[in-house]
């Protein structure tokens, strides 16, 4: 049976938030394919977020370390991962700012991008994803342009069948945005709808407690068809995901 549309969650799950409510939300919308970022580990605690993840959803996964701690009582290893209903065929990641374990503030953890090819009806569909790191307000600094301008070098090379989505801890008029839209198309939905935070946030002087900024984004290129997108209204993490249907053109 041909498949009409695929749907794509783009979501950054927080890594405060309970694995059963993401599991329970993601059962909800039937996705296809779910590109997570946030995803922790800890062998102590006997917690694999993705890995548990991948078993209630009964989907085939890939998951990647963006950076690891020895000391940190709440995760050993933090990552993303891409979850999908159909087979995944192949698998890549690649550092877009190196891991230091035991990282001494939240912009010099190690970041991931991760990518997996995806068979769907006969064709391959490769899907990337990535969490760029945090940097105060979000205002692109000269560490932050280094990251973005290696993912900008994985991208440029993407011309077909493909889909990235993440969070990418930029403003929609900043300068991660703009140099991606000059490598692939926007998938929705507009800029001026928002996806974090819906939970209070203060890190180091900054303080943030409405949804008032889009930091969550899904991209494609040209020959993938976009049918729908949206933010979903969602009780749990501090981000909302990012919903798209999608079809491959022939």
């Amino acid at each position: 049976m041909m498949i009409d549309y695929i749907k794509l969650i783009q979501w950054n799950i927080w890594v405060k938030e309970n694995p059963e409510n993401i599991s329970k939300f993601l059962k909800e919308t039937d996705a296809d394919i779910i590109c997570a970022q946030e995803l922790i580990k800890d062998s102590k605690k006997n917690l694999d977020v993705a890995k548990y993840l991948a078993k209630e959803l009964g989907f085939e996964y890939f998951y990647h370390d963006g950076e690891t701690w020895d000391n940190r009582q709440e995760k050993e290893a933090q990552g993303n991962a891409i979850f999908s209903r159909f087979p995944i065929v192949n698998t890549n990641y690649i550092y877009v700012q190196q891991p230091k374990h035991n990282p001494i503030n939240a912009s010099s953890e190690g970041r991931v991008y991760i990518e997996a090819t995806i068979k769907v009806d006969g064709k391959e569909l490769i899907v990337g994803t990535t969490h760029l790191s945090y940097s105060d307000r979000f205002v692109i600094t000269d560490q932050r342009k280094k990251e973005v301008d290696v993912l900008l070098s994985i991208l440029k090379d993407k011309k077909s069948n493909y889909i990235f989505a993440g969070d990418l801890n930029s403003a929609s008029d900043s300068y991660t945005i703009s140099e991606i839209e000059k490598l692939l198309l926007h998938s929705g939905p507009a800029y001026t709808q928002k996806s974090w935070t819906t939970k209070p946030f203060e890190y180091k002087g900054f303080q943030e407690y409405d949804l008032n900024w889009r930091l969550d984004y899904v991209f494609n290129s040209k020959d993938i068809s976009i049918i729908d997108s949206e933010i979903l209204a969602c009780p749990y993490s501090d981000h909302l995901p990012v919903q798209i249907k999608i079809k491959i053109k022939e």
